[in-house]
């Protein structure tokens, strides 16, 4: 096996693979566990590799729940789960790796693994397993580097010679997917041809998730002022966040619960306007194209930021901000985000109806 560390510096040089090599690989396995996030960012990367090897069959690895929105949808040919008893094995040192677990390795040809593994267990184990070639890359930027995330990634292409010219991640949807999302809108909305706007209050860190008081006064605005139809979306994380909304506003909003990720990215397209968080929901919706208008707080957007061509940040730095997770978690102020008004917000809400809704 040939592994490849691409922890090096950008003074380094990069070795770059021969097009021989390019025509020999014909199983790829990318390994990208985490959040919705953190898989949206990746977008980019997938679509290289993707568009280069275009013959390949590619699987992506990492919680399912998320990798739906992959999964015959243009950037993984198969998932696979990261949560499978098998591959804790790949973490222990002189591991015996279980025979079924070899026997699926040694058809890679390829692994692009995005994993924090400094002490290069797991590549040692791959090695063991006897897989062809692995890049090992590590899925966050070094501590005072000032790249975005999406940058970050793609340099990971360079030692593989793999051009790459979109930074901007974007979802691709099935027919089933699109139509669902169609019928979603059609049921919910009661008046036909209502402008609609969706609203994600949470986030995976309730650090990040501006205050519900704000959410409901933007709300009731949105119901009031200009009369457009809310959509409230809620995930895994959120039922506390929507729950104390739901007390405020009553049910002034048409709700989108806990549903499967292609099905919401559907339905968010169908929208003409989306205000969140810092989260996955706000990425994904900028990957669909619909304008976004993020809130950002203790975590700094230049970094994590969400990329489309139709998006705004919204973000007031003050002495603390951005802050590492740690002070976040015992953070009790949120100076950060309580100096974003519920009025900043709906001025960039006007702009966007005066040229959007």
């Amino acid at each position: 096996m040939e592994e490849i560390n691409l922890n090096y510096k950008l003074s380094d040089s990069i070795p770059v693979f021969s097009s021989k090599f390019k025509s020999s690989v014909n199983n790829i396995l990318v390994i990208r566990p985490g959040a919705l996030g953190d898989v949206i960012v990746t977008l980019p990367t997938l679509e290289a590799i993707r568009n280069h090897f275009r013959n390949a069959h590619i699987e992506v690895m990492g919680y399912s729940s998320i990798l739906e929105i992959l999964k015959g949808r243009f950037y993984a040919d198969t998932i696979g789960r990261f949560d499978q008893a098998d591959i804790s094995h790949l973490f222990v040192e002189n591991s015996s790796i279980p025979a079924s677990l070899t026997k699926k390795l040694k058809g890679v040809d390829l692994i692009v693994s995005f994993l924090t593994d400094k002490e290069k267990v797991m590549v040692e184990n791959l090695r063991a397993a006897g897989v062809r070639y692995v890049i090992h890359y590590d899925p966050f930027p070094s501590e005072g580097e000032n790249v975005h995330i999406i940058d970050h990634l793609l340099k990971c292409l360079d030692l593989l010679g793999i051009p790459h010219s979109n930074k901007i991640p974007k979802i691709f949807l099935k027919d089933e997917d699109v139509l669902y999302g169609k019928n979603f809108v059609k049921n919910r909305i009661v008046v036909s041809g209502k402008k609609l706007v969706a609203v994600h209050p949470g986030s995976g860190s309730r650090q990040k998730c501006w205050t519900t008081n704000r959410y409901a006064e933007l709300i009731m605005w949105l119901n009031e002022e200009i009369g457009v139809q809310v959509l409230l979306i809620s995930g895994p994380a959120d039922r506390e966040v929507i729950e104390d909304l739901r007390g405020k506003i009553k049910d002034n909003f048409v709700l989108a619960d806990q549903l499967p990720l292609p099905y919401l990215a559907a339905i968010l397209k169908q929208c003409n306007l989306f205000v969140g968080n810092d989260s996955g929901i706000t990425h994904m919706a900028a990957a669909v194209g619909i304008p976004t208008i993020a809130i950002f707080g203790p975590t700094d957007p230049q970094i994590w930021g969400p990329s489309g061509k139709r998006g705004r940040i919204l973000y007031q730095k003050s002495p603390c901000s951005p802050c590492s997770s740690d002070i976040r978690r015992n953070c009790i102020s949120q100076t950060c985000l309580e100096n974003i008004t519920a009025e900043a917000v709906i001025e960039e809400i006007r702009d966007f109806y005066q040229h959007n809704l």
